[in-house]
């Protein structure tokens, strides 16, 4: 599996930047970052020239066992896309979307005759074209106007191919949500330290957990978000009807307590460990979204290092534009857009900073909170130009993040940045 990832992530890292778009349906050239207006076109006009075809095909080589995937692309506080499909030998079916808004619109809900309903039928024909291709063809979404055709006022220049793109190759980092048959999984080794990641779908955020790692086995596994079909979990009391799926996430949570990382899998046979619970079985649970959560802390490295940390792990990142994002509580807490140029972090910038009802980005001088905006300013300009794995700096924001009226360099959570960071390299360039 750790094969896989990389192979996959080189191929994403060697591709351009190719989609100029413009539309209502998708307008980010009205989306601020850092409280400046930011165009798309903006973080294209630079772009690198096209890997040939020589390159990758020498590249995708890797292999991904067949089963059924599921991946995510969130941006500015949403969950825009939210996408499933299978691989078969090497090849891709059943590509379908769970979801897909943007701008207050969810597209699955259009019908026919709606303004918009062009772009919804544009994410149709990609689910069709990619039907019995392989794998490596998803970079082909980098030009998505070479397949997909112009419906009504939607034109494949404005459909926004890479946030599909970035949501499959999630879904391939988190591994297999549903295998078809027999199969092993070979972990790299993690450093020592605890570990954040989520599982979302149909535009909620499910699944928010917690752990640390130890070497190479779990310890500490707690939820810190359980959300389903209009009812978050951890409001259950003793006696609710669903309080009985509580208490076998409880179950998993003291099942997988020293067990070593590669055990995740069994999380695809809940039904093996966790005894039925009043009206919920082990069959109820899904246990493949605590898995796909797992993978995607793994994926984030180390939320909060434990005896220190290696800042190794960054190496031959290519060169472009990254989107990345930090999730906990239920919440898109942290969105990020960054360049990489020559190995150094360029231009970082703030999509989204929300905590506990709080919107960082629409703050004014003098709010109360202001000054851990400032901060989050302060992380950007100190990795300006910097290696990229100065970003292992942000376990230790104190260190020059000062402190600005009520905010200390203790508070700000930089780490969360840090996972936002690593979301995005590990989805390729976008």
């Amino acid at each position: 599996m750790k094969k896989q990832w990389i192979l996959l992530l080189v191929l994403l890292l060697t591709m351009s930047l190719a989609i100029i778009g413009c539309g209502d349906e998708d307008a980010e050239a009205d989306e601020t970052e850092n409280g400046e207006e930011v165009s798309e076109e903006n973080g294209e006009e630079n772009g690198e020239d096209e890997a040939d075809e020589e390159e990758i095909d020498e590249v995708v080589e890797g292999e991904y066992p067949n089963g059924t995937y599921r991946g995510i692309f969130e941006d500015g506080g949403d969950q825009q896309v939210s996408i499933q499909f299978s691989v078969e030998d090497g090849n891709l079916q059943d590509v379908r979307f769970r979801h897909l808004y943007y701008g207050g619109t969810d597209y699955g809900d259009l019908e026919e005759g709606d303004d918009l309903y062009g772009i919804y039928e544009q994410h149709l024909q990609i689910a069709e074209y990619f039907e019995g291709k392989p794998v490596s063809s998803i970079t082909d979404l980098y030009e998505p106007g070479n397949f997909v055709d112009d419906v009504d006022v939607a034109s494949g220049a404005t459909l926004r191919g890479n946030k599909v793109l970035s949501a499959m190759v999630d879904g391939l980092n988190r591994g297999l949500y549903s295998p078809a048959g027999e199969y092993t999984l070979d972990l790299p080794d993690y450093q020592d330290g605890t570990y954040r990641g989520i599982y979302g779908d149909g535009g909620d955020q499910q699944v928010s957990i917690q752990f640390r790692v130890e070497d190479g086995n779990i310890y500490d596994l707690g939820f810190r978000h359980l959300y389903y079909g209009g009812t978050d979990y951890g409001d259950l009391e003793e006696g609710d009807a669903l309080y009985g799926i509580l208490e076998q996430h409880e179950q998993i949570a003291e099942y997988f307590e020293g067990k070593a990382l590669n055990d995740i899998t069994e999380l695809h046979n809940p039904g093996d460990f966790v005894d039925d619970v009043d009206a919920a079985t082990g069959a109820t649970l899904r246990g493949n979204k605590v898995y796909s959560a797992i993978r995607d802390g793994l994926n984030r490295g180390i939320y909060s290092p434990a005896n220190g940390f290696s800042a190794d792990l960054l190496e031959d990142v290519e060169d472009g534009r990254y989107r990345g994002t930090f999730g906990d509580g239920g919440y898109q807490q942290v969105a990020v857009q960054f360049y990489v140029e020559d190995g150094m972090i360029q231009d970082l910038s703030y999509r989204h900073i929300f905590y506990r009802g709080e919107d960082y980005r629409e703050m004014e001088e003098g709010d109360a909170f202001y000054g851990i905006y400032e901060q989050h300013l302060q992380i950007a300009e100190y990795l300006e130009g910097q290696p990229l794995e100065t970003i292992y700096d942000l376990h230790n924001p104190g260190e020059f993040v000062e402190d600005v009226d009520v905010a200390t360099g203790a508070t700000i959570r930089a780490n969360k940045v840090f996972s936002a960071i690593m979301n995005g390299l590990s989805r390729g360039i976008y």
